[in-house]
């Protein structure tokens, strides 16, 4: 998992993530710095996309600030350049006033049963979309 003060420096992106791109993020806040063939070789068969689509994903996803990327022992790794919390919130904020048009964005404990999250996490959540209703 990403810790989200490990990418406060990070720019926010301009958009959401796509599903392909959400897969990515998803597995490198559970797995941290992975190079390109081993992103490849979990997220790629989800999209039935090759090596080098997913390279292309993610050489965009570091254009929009959505991962790092550095060099480690002959190989690019990546990263994730947004964190789990605050980009969950974002997109949790943008829907709930995009789609559903709610004034305030809905609590964190109807994600309670999520696999992404921690009690920890869903409590920083909470806190989160509470700080932006106020």
């Amino acid at each position: 998992m990403v810790d989200d003060s490990s990418v406060q420096g990070a720019a926010k992106p301009a958009t959401q993530p796509t599903k392909p791109e959400l897969a990515v993020l998803k597995l490198l806040w559970r797995r941290r710095d992975l190079s390109a063939r081993q992103i490849t070789e979990e997220v790629a068969p989800q999209f039935n996309w090759s090596y080098s689509t997913m390279r292309t994903v993610l050489e965009r996803m570091c254009e929009k600030g959505l991962l790092t990327k550095k060099p480690a022992g002959g190989v690019n790794v990546y990263a994730a350049g947004v964190g789990k919390i605050a980009l969950l919130g974002d997109m949790i904020r943008d829907f709930s006033d995009r789609v559903l048009e709610l004034d305030a964005a809905p609590s964190a404990v109807m994600f309670a049963d999520s696999k992404l999250l921690s009690e920890d996490e869903l409590a920083e959540l909470e806190e989160r979309l509470r700080a932006e209703d106020e």
